[in-house]
């Protein structure tokens, strides 16, 4: 199986972290939050007070806190292992720095936070120091250190246009691709000048390219086409993704589907002459592509929902004996559980873990830990080794968590809102 890091997201702009519980990230660091830093109004200085030194002892019974000239760190909860060499005379850029280095991401946060309320702007040398920290971390596949390094820069950052193309990048390197679509969608949202909007173009057309042209010498039409349907279910569908949306169908033997779109972006400015080669081609190669004649939703199932407002819950049954109430949730990429209805199963021991991931939820940008299933049933099907997210939040009364594309998106479905039924037609 492979191990996927996610950065998926069901994320509302300009929210706080919502659902995001840190106890499970693991121990927090041995250092204190009593991190205070003073800098002359005009520029960061260079150096602390040059005439004044910092002194640390480590004894059994008693620690003395490291003082520096406008930083202040108490040093009485580390061990001695984790205090390496503490200077004398630090910098603002090099203590922050330091702090990146040793992964006390909270405290570089504050102390990033404090240097920007000073200015009214980030100080570009943080900034800078920042976005290269991420970037190795993510060419190192570093997954821990990188989602938690993200995770409270964008808790407070959300609209930081680089730091999300990065998130981005590591999405897509990580073979995530629908959390990536989500996390342009989150850019998207903030792209407030003309500038970011053509950047974000730019970054986000060449994924689409890149993850197209992998796809078609894998000749893997379905994933090709769930990536593009969740794009348009995003809203970031431009018409030159149509045309590549029309190929894959084509590729997948789908040739009515590929032809109605073909039609409709005949009189495109940018794609009408492709189409309209391409539909030329069609016509003169008549008979050697099959046409699909069997319906859609022929030999389909149907599944019975309960109607909650204007949303659906449909049951799921995870390993042989546990039922789950789950949210039909097409704007998910992954299908997700609470960590109360996840630790409730009695085939959660079943379940191998992947990864932790960062995902746009409702409430902001939140982590989760990424299981594989063995064994899940919807209906009358099957599915073997499905990713299931397990996230710290509170859903509703009987509801367990959502449904989403990852599972969704192996059928052809629709809701039968008259008769409150999930109809599934299992892909080809």
């Amino acid at each position: 199986m492979n191990t996927h890091f996610l950065v998926t997201v069901v994320f509302v702009a300009g929210v706080s972290t919502g659902w995001l519980s840190k106890t499970w990230l693991g121990p927090a660091p041995l250092v204190s939050n009593n991190i205070a830093t003073t800098y002359n109004q005009d520029t960061i200085p260079d150096s602390i007070n040059e005439t004044q030194s910092t002194s640390l002892t480590l004894k059994s019974t008693t620690t003395n806190a490291s003082t520096t000239s406008g930083v202040n760190v108490d040093f009485s909860s580390a061990s001695p292992r984790q205090i390496q060499n503490p200077p004398s005379r630090q910098s603002a850029l090099t203590h922050f720095s330091n702090l990146l280095n040793d992964r006390f991401y909270y405290e570089a946060m504050d102390l990033y936070q404090e240097a920007d309320q000073q200015y009214g702007k980030t100080p570009a040398q943080l900034k800078s120091a920042l976005l290269d920290h991420l970037s190795t971390l993510s060419k190192s596949r570093n997954n821990t250190d990188f989602s938690e390094l993200i995770d409270s820069y964008l808790s407070v950052y959300y609209d930081d246009i680089d730091v999300l193309l990065l998130l981005a990048a590591f999405n897509q390197s990580n073979g995530s691709y629908l959390e990536t679509i989500d996390v342009y969608l989150l850019a998207k949202t903030y792209a407030y000048t003309e500038v970011d909007e053509q950047n974000l173009l730019t970054h986000f057309n060449g994924f689409v390219r890149q993850i197209d042209l992998t796809y078609t010498n894998q000749r893997n039409w379905l994933s090709l086409l769930n990536l593009y349907s969740h794009i348009d279910a995003s809203g970031l569908m431009t018409s030159t993704h149509r045309y590549g949306q029309a190929l894959a169908h084509l590729g997948n033997g789908d040739r009515l589907s590929a032809t109605e779109q073909l039609i409709q972006l005949e009189n495109d400015n940018f794609v009408g002459e492709q189409a309209t080669i391409a539909l030329n081609k069609l016509a003169s190669q008549s008979g050697e592509i099959a046409i699909r004649s069997t319906p859609v939703f022929e030999d389909s199932s149907a599944i019975k929902l309960q109607q909650r407002g204007n949303q659906y819950v449909v049951g799921l049954t995870v390993g042989q004996q546990d039922n789950v109430n789950l949210l039909i949730d097409t704007g998910a990429s992954m299908t997700t559980l609470s960590q109360a209805s996840f630790y409730a199963l009695n085939s959660n021991g079943e379940a191998v873990i992947q990864d932790r991931r960062v995902f746009r939820t409702a409430n902001g940008i939140v982590q989760g830990t990424v299981y594989s299933m063995p064994e899940i049933t919807l209906g009358p099907y099957l599915l073997k080794n499905t990713q299931i997210a397990v996230l710290d939040f509170a859903m509703a009364d009987n509801l367990d968590g959502l449904l989403g594309m990852n599972v969704l998106g192996q059928f052809r479905f629709q809701i039968d809102q008259e008769n409150k039924n999930l109809i599934l037609n299992r892909k080809q």
